[in-house]
This record gives C-alpha cells, structure tokens and sequence, in this order.
C-alpha cells in the first residue's frame, strides 16, 4: 500500500520536475493564492454577484474562488511537468461510480457524528433559525452542491491529488501522506471560531482523505466523500462548515449544546471528539479492508 512504485505516485513520477518539499508547499500556497485572485478579477469582470438568491451568489463565490485553483493547477501540471491531467487521479474508469460511492460514504460518515451527537445529547433543534429550514430551504440546498463539488474536489486536487503524489513520489508515500495532511490542516488555522482540537481533526481529515486516495488509486471518491460531508454538515443539518456560517439554509437546523471538546462548538462538528472517532474509525476500516469493498 505504501509503495511509490504503483498507482498515482508512479504516474507522479513521470513528472519532468518534481519538487522538495519546501519548494512544494510554496508552490501549493502559489497555487491557491494565485487561483483565488484569479477567480476572484473573472467574478468581478462578470459581475456574478449580482446574479439571483443568495443560494445562487454562494455557489458561484465557490466555483470562482475554487474553480481556478484547479485549473491553475492543471495548466502546471500539463505544462511544467508535462503530464496528463488524468495522472493527479481522474482516470475516465467508472469514475461516476466511484464519486458516488465515495459520497454515500461522506453522507455516512457525517451522519455517524451526528448520531453520536444524538445519542450522548450534545444536540437540540435549533428554534429560532437564521435561515430558511425545510421544504422553503430545498431548492437552495440542491442549487448550493455544485460549489461543493467544485469547492471540494479542488481541495482534494491540491492537497492528495498533487501535493501529497508528487513529495510521495520524490520521497516516500508516508511522507506526502503526512505532509499534505499537514497542508491541509494549516490552510485551515485562521477560519473563524478555529481550535486546537479543530486543526488536530482536519489533519486526522488529511490522512483519512490521503490513505482513501491511495487504496482507490484515484481521486473521483475522496473528492465525492469530501463534498457529501460537507453538504449535508452545512445543508442538511444546518451546521458550521469548518467554522463558517452557511446561511443559505437547510434541511434542518441543529444545534450543538454541552461541552465543546466533544461537539466542536462554534467551529461545527469538525472541532469536536465526536467526529475525531468517527474519523479514526474510517482510518481503521481503509486500512484493514481490501480496496474493491471501498470503491464498488
């Protein structure tokens, strides 16, 4: 499983230039910093905020400020390391199949913590709503998904798709693993409301993320899995997505009460003990199962 000589790490291989690692995190914060302003000018030049509900502004913020992160990182890959963009885990097989499967476990996974939440009573019902909530919030909820996939997969993009395959390949796997799990926490240490146990989870995300990617040999399920936990977290049951406030509504809107160590407090479920059992259970599961029980 830890080999660089098989799937995406081999095919990072046949990169022209792969980078250290220092040079590999300054081209990761290049590539998303530079992207963002990008989508940010084209979003300007369109002026797509003026355009429709608040549900339909928020999905184009997150395919403008995501959407070009990926494509810059595209364009580096086909053109500086001259490969193909398929080599970063978007192989054409079955890909449907496996974004899906990858999704139905994002929706598993999330609704496990908040079971867990349910049972230990560290959930109520939130009465007094900001937001639409139900059938008057469905048509926002489902306009909503196409900025998570896009949102998603881009982080997923950067981090395992090519971070995590291009320091595994000059390096060693657990190397990329680590530090791309690394990356990905960090990117997450100024969002509001952030804690320690917040950025310990997210990284515990990043390994659970990276060793999907590295069982499957491909990147259509962990940016599915990626997307779905983050759908139904903030438009399914009405929570803080990695501490921001989603206020285009949802299916239902919980809220977390009791001690914040264990629910994530204001941060959302991601910052709480609840969701890191979740995760080392997930880790567990990809570890000691063979890959076609993840992906088919």
């Amino acid at each position: 499983m830890f080999s660089n000589e098989r799937g995406l790490f081999k095919e990072a291989k046949k990169a022209k230039f792969l980078p250290n690692i220092i040079v590999a995190y300054i081209l990761a914060i290049a590539f998303l910093i530079g992207g963002e302003i990008l989508g940010i000018v084209t979003s300007k030049v369109f002026k797509v905020s003026l355009y429709g509900s608040n549900s339909i502004r928020m999905m184009f913020d997150l395919i403008f400020s995501f959407g070009f992160v990926a494509l810059v990182i595209f364009t580096w890959v086909k053109f500086i390391e001259k490969r193909n963009i398929s080599s970063v885990g978007f192989s054409k097989i079955n890909f449907i199949k496996k974004y899906f499967m990858g999704f139905i476990s994002g929706v598993v996974m999330f609704s496990s913590v908040v079971m867990i939440l349910g049972i230990t009573g560290h959930i109520v019902i939130d009465k007094t709503p900001t937001a639409p909530v139900g059938m008057a919030a469905l048509s926002s909820v489902l306009i909503i998904l196409p900025g998570w996939i896009i949102q998603s997969g881009t982080e997923e993009i950067l981090s395992r798709g090519w971070l995590m395959n291009v320091l595994g390949a000059r390096y060693n796997v657990k190397l990329g693993l680590f530090s791309s799990a690394l990356l990905f926490g960090l990117l997450h240490m100024f969002n509001d409301n952030v804690s320690v146990i917040a950025i310990i989870n997210i990284i515990i995300v990043g390994i659970f993320l990276g060793l999907y990617v590295i069982k499957t040999e491909d990147l259509w399920g962990a940016c599915g899995l990626h997307c779905a936990w983050n759908w139904i977290q903030g438009n399914i049951f009405g929570f803080e997505v990695s501490g921001e406030k989603i206020s285009t509504g949802s299916i239902m809107k919980l809220k977390l009460v009791g001690d914040e160590w264990f629910t994530g407090g204001a941060f959302g479920p991601e910052a709480g003990i609840a969701a890191t059992i979740v995760l080392l259970a997930g880790i567990t599961v990809i570890l000691f199962r063979q890959p076609k029980k993840i992906i088919y």
